[in-house]
């Protein structure tokens, strides 16, 4: 009775690991997504408000939910005291600092980074430019995670299963 109780406890366990990975890999996807809106955000505010961009940051930040909003309205007071130095620097201490554990992959986090160097050194037109760019990148970070994403998952979802089972086997 002990053996089978204890067989069912660790199939659980196992499947519930591979159910949480699945899920990761799912949560990745949902904050590249999130990040592309507040893009959109970003880039409308340029465009027709013709707000800058610690303004526009300010803006945007009351409007998203966490990590994003404090990063952007560290963004903003960060651009505002002008005692942190140049936009590139805030623009990737801040990422670093806010959306390290925002839950985006970290081949995303660098490709925000860079955003920084071309984003800040540059009048209006070329922010837009630079915006649109990024949004393009996004859209092909998104497609290529989408079509890898079912897969990944299900595979996470039978490897738990699977090892549970194996463990098990091993054990009795």
């Amino acid at each position: 009775m002990m053996k089978i109780a204890g067989a069912l406890l660790l199939t659980a366990g196992t499947t519930l690991m591979g159910m949480r990975a699945a899920s990761g890999i799912q949560d990745e996807y949902r904050q590249i997504q999130y990040l592309q809106q507040i893009m959109y955000l970003l880039l409308s505010e340029i465009r027709y408000s013709r707000a800058y961009l610690g303004e526009a940051f300010l803006h945007i930040g009351g409007q998203v939910r966490e990590p994003y909003s404090k990063w952007l309205a560290q963004m903003s007071r960060r651009m505002d005291s002008r005692d942190e130095g140049i936009f590139s620097d805030i623009w990737e201490n801040s990422a670093e600092e806010y959306l390290a554990d925002s839950g985006l992959p970290g081949e995303e986090i660098s490709r925000l980074k860079a955003l920084g160097t071309r984003l800040g050194a540059a009048d209006m037109d070329m922010q837009l430019k630079t915006l649109e760019l990024y949004q393009e990148q996004l859209a092909v970070s998104m497609s290529e995670k989408r079509e890898g994403m079912r897969t990944k998952m299900r595979l996470c979802r039978c490897l738990g299963v699977t090892s549970g089972i194996f463990l098990t086997v091993l054990l009795v």
